[in-house]
Formats: C-alpha cells, structure tokens, sequence
C-alpha cells in the first residue's frame, strides 16, 4: 500500500517501513517520549489517532505546575519532580508560558487552617528555590507572601468577604497556549530525525509469537482507510485514556489496568482578576479559578468513569459541581450568562486503589515482557508538567532492557535546551518579540497581530509573515475579536499537518480555544482551507456542519443555566 496518504500530513522525515521504536499516541506523552528516543539517536515514528493535542494533552487547567496540592496526600517526590520540571519548560519555550500568581485563599471556616496552609507554600517554594535560574527576567517569580484580606478583596474582588482572612501569593507559570507548545514538542522531535503523522490510528501490534516479542504495527490512514505495515522491535503505547484499547487483542494478555478520571472545567468571561484563585469550597471540593486570554477556566472535576473515553462529556451534575463550590466561595452567585463553554478531558490514572482525586499523578511503565511480549511498553499516569521527565525514563528504561535491538547511541539531556522553534539568545522575551516587530515592515499588521504570531510560532513566525507578503489577503483577521489571521490558516494545512477545521480552529490557532466560534469565522477558515486543500463546496459545507453541530453538543447542555 501506498505511503503518500500518510506523507501528505507528515511532520519530519519521511516515513520508511523500519524504525527503532515505534510510539503510539501524539499527546503530550507520546510527543515527550519520542522527542527522547530521537535525542538518543534511535530511528522513531509517533502515530496520533486523531491530532496533536486533540485528547486530554489540551483540556487543561491551562498550568504548568508543582502540583501544591500534592503536598497535602504526602506525595513529596512528584512535586519535587514537577517543580524542576516547570523551570525547564520555562527554559525550553518562554514565549510560549508565563508566570502567574495563585491566592492560595484562607477562610475562618477552611481546613487547613492559614498558618498550615502556610507551612505548605513554604515547603513547596523551598522545594523550586532554583525556580528563576536560567529564566527569562519576564518568567521570574518572586517568593511566597501573605496578602491580608482588604488587599486581596481588590485583587479578587469577587471573593465572598465573610470569613475571609486572606491569602496565600505563590507563583506557578501558565500554560499560555497548551496546543502549540506540544505541536513545538512535535517539531524538536522532527528536528532530531523523528517522523510524526497524525490521523494515523494503531489497529494491530505486530509480534511473532514464537520469539515472543513485538515486530511493529498495522497503522491506518484515518482520511482515507489505507493501511500499512511498519516494523520496529520497540512498541511504546502511550495512548493516554485509550492505552488499553490500544492494545487490541493484547489487552486481556497484558491485564494493564487504568482508571480514567472526567476533568470538567467552564470557561467563562473575565471575572474582573488578573491572579489565579485556589480555593476549596464549602463542599469540601478544590477549584482553580484562572484567568486566561481575556477569559477565566473554572475546575476542574475529578469523576471516575469508565467506558470509552471519546464518549465523555459534560453533563449538569458536573456543572452543578463546579457552580455550587465556587458559589460557595463568590460574594455573589456566578453570573450564568458568564458562561461560555465548557472543556472536558480524560486523564489516565495509575490505578493505585484511591479516589481519584487523591490518585498520585506519577506515571507507571509496564513492560509486558513479564507476560511474554517482549518490546511492548505501556506508559499510564503522568500530567503534562512532568512529561518531559517521564519521556526520559521511558526511553532510558526501553535502552537498557533492549540494547540488543537498537543502534549505538548518543548523549542526549533536554532539560535546559531550547525547543526548536524558540527564539535566540535575547535577553527576555520583550525583546525577542521587539525583534519580530521589525520583521516585514511593509506588512500593514497592526502591533497585537504580530506580537500574536511570535507568541504562537516563535521563529516561525517569519514564515506565516512571508504568506502574508507574497498574499496580502492572507493578512486579514478571520473575526474581529481574535488576532488569529488567514495566513495561519494555510500554514497549518501546508506545514502542520491539519486535516480537518477543527485541527486548524482548535488547535493550530487561538480562536476555537476561546469558546463557541461565529458562524461566520468558522466559514472564512473553512474557505481559505479549502484554497490549499482543494476541497469541493460540498466538503466545505460538511465541515462547516460538523464543526458547528460539535460546538452546539456543547452549547446544549449549557441551555439550563441560561
């Protein structure tokens, strides 16, 4: 069978019939783990079911983080793991994440107590006493303090004043645009040799049962049903919620057994702070409460569910949750109309037994040579902060237990090195995007549409302003609202391997992040991605349906609020 289907949407080199290692799963996981196996210089192919991001890796919290809570379960070795692995994420993409100060709120009625609560942030921030080392100056954080409760009601005037004692200031670092710091991950994995292709589903693992090992995988083109063999001796399944089923018919051998766990967030209007909340409310329930891009991300929930993960969804008792806990905590009852939409992830928990709210957050490598199927490694657990780490010790795990498969090797530490699209060696990010202001002059860009794409794309941006040069209709904004314009729209299809609008809405520009998309913005994206993907007007119309009755499936359950 032909390759070109799949060549059509790849990132990196081209795709080949044999590799070292073959990796199942394009979120932040899979991304992470064969951006280090390419680093140690083994030949890598990552195949994505759907896109980029598309599962859990964007459904976030928007945080790069400690994980301060973890404090609180004892879990001492993951926030130590995390607050590391946050500086270095800072390090890798400071265009790409900022710091953002978190009130950790303190009631008459809460538990613990501020004094303990406290002792807590104290712990943590002696855990990342390194945090500003190597940092951009924007991205330093400044240490832990008290803010009493006349100052904080003006930084977060919505908070309920009765009770209230003040706060906790610690400072974590927002994950300003989740999708395209792992598509960034994406390209350094390219940049190092590695081959990525999306819509490329799993539907075999290859072995030979009589060596008792694993030959490769039968991969299918999502676009179009073609379907293809490629052999390595290393299989790494890390499909996140879809671990198990990634296994097909070795899941009942492998018995590899992971909880899933609903994250629900809303995502409102601007709430009216500019500091992150985290409170627990009167239910007993946490929240976060962070501003982001001009709106505010309430969550997220922690429901165990089981079945298949595309099926969850958001449902009026997550809802329900979510208001009654931050209600508990508002001077006034959330605004409904504020409500925008909702976000809704799936995360893999090691199943260790616990409630999955207490579930740790570290990752778990399962290597079913142990039940007879040698070169088959299954990675479950983790979060996106510590992803990088987890990437290193799967690769390093595979590396010893498989040296007789593989080719020499290479040294390889990412821990502080910058990923491929991040700008140079400027001495902050302001100055970084004072130098892209200077780029194509004669471009009638406005300063927020520039400073909007070296954010995105870092020093790839000169290639989405080189469109816009040689198309000046490609500088239009594709809504008024939204620095996002034309010209990123063709670069996601020509040089990011989006195949469908919700690729390019969703997750190759900002607008589809933000909420329900216009009617409208969804057909001038759609028509200009048609320009350079050749659809007829009949595929235009079915993609602009199938974006917005997905939108509406998300809108509906909202109806009761409004």
């Amino acid at each position: 069978m032909t390759t070109a289907s799949f060549e059509s949407r790849r990132i990196g080199t081209p795709l080949r019939d044999n590799y070292d290692v073959i990796v199942i799963g394009g979120g932040i996981s899979g991304a992470q783990i064969s951006r280090h196996a390419a680093g140690r210089g083994l030949r890598t192919v990552m195949f994505e079911a759907r896109d980029y991001s598309s599962g859990t890796s964007s459904t976030t919290s928007k945080m790069i983080h400690g994980g301060l809570r973890y404090l609180e379960q004892y879990d001492f070795g993951v926030v130590q793991e995390a607050v590391k692995e946050r500086r270095y994420l800072g390090i890798a993409a400071p265009h790409l994440v900022a710091p953002r100060s978190f009130m950790l709120t303190a009631f008459d009625w809460s538990e613990p107590k501020a004094p303990v609560l406290g002792a807590g942030v104290a712990l943590y921030e002696t855990m990342a006493w390194q945090r500003n080392q190597g940092q951009s100056k924007e991205n330093h954080s400044p240490r832990f303090r008290w803010i009493p409760k006349n100052q904080l009601l003006k930084a977060v005037p919505w908070l309920d004043p009765e009770g209230l004692r003040g706060a906790w200031r610690h400072d974590d670092t927002l994950n300003l645009h989740a999708e395209r710091l792992l598509l960034a991950i994406v390209k350094a994995f390219a940049a190092d040799g590695g081959t990525a292709i999306n819509h490329a589903k799993v539907t075999r693992i290859l072995r030979n049962e009589e060596l008792g090992r694993v030959t490769g995988v039968q991969v299918t083109d999502q676009t179009n049903g073609a379907t293809k063999e490629v052999y390595a001796p290393v299989v790494i399944n890390a499909a996140g919620p879809w671990v198990a089923q990634a296994l097909g018919d070795l899941a009942e051998v492998t018995k590899l057994k992971v909880r899933q766990s609903k994250g629900v967030h809303l995502l409102t209007g601007d709430l009216g702070s500019q500091d992150g909340v985290f409170v627990r409310g009167k239910n007993g329930k946490h929240v976060i409460v962070n501003p982001w891009n001009g709106r505010t991300l309430i969550g997220p929930t922690d429901t165990i569910i089981s079945g298949d993960a595309d099926d969850a969804k958001a449902e009026e008792s997550d809802i329900d949750l979510l208001l009654e806990t931050i209600d508990s905590v508002r001077a006034q009852p959330l605004d409904r109309k504020e409500i925008i939409s909702t976000l809704v992830g799936v995360r893999p928990l090691v199943d260790d037994g616990s409630e999955t709210y207490t579930s740790s957050r570290r990752f778990d490598i399962s290597d079913h040579a142990s039940v007879g199927i040698d070169g088959l490694v299954s990675v479950s657990g983790g979060k996106w902060t510590t992803a990088r780490v987890m990437g290193f010790k799967v690769v390093e795990h595979v590396i010893e237990h498989q040296a007789a498969f593989l080719p020499p090797l290479r040294e390889f530490d990412s821990r502080q090195l910058p990923l491929s699209t991040s700008f140079g060696a400027y001495e902050s990010v302001a100055a970084s995007f004072e130098s892209a202001l200077r780029s194509y002059p004669e471009l009638d860009l406005d300063e927020e549409t520039r400073v909007h794409l070296a954010r995105l794309y870092g020093t790839e941006h000169d290639k989405v302003l080189e469109l816009v040069a040689k198309h000046p209709h490609l500088g239009r904004r594709l809504d008024a609202a939204c620095p996002d314009i034309a010209a990123q729209v063709v670069y996601a299809v020509t040089e990011e391997a989006a195949v469908d609008l919700a690729d390019v809405l969703d997750r190759r520009i900002v607008l589809g992040t933000l909420g329900y998309v216009n009617p409208a913005a969804v057909r001038r994206t759609a028509e200009v991605m048609a320009q350079v993907s050749g659809w007829s007007k009949k595929l235009v119309d079915a993609q602009i349906q199938a974006y917005l009755n997905k939108q509406d499936a998300i809108q509906d359950v909202l109806k009761p609020y409004r």
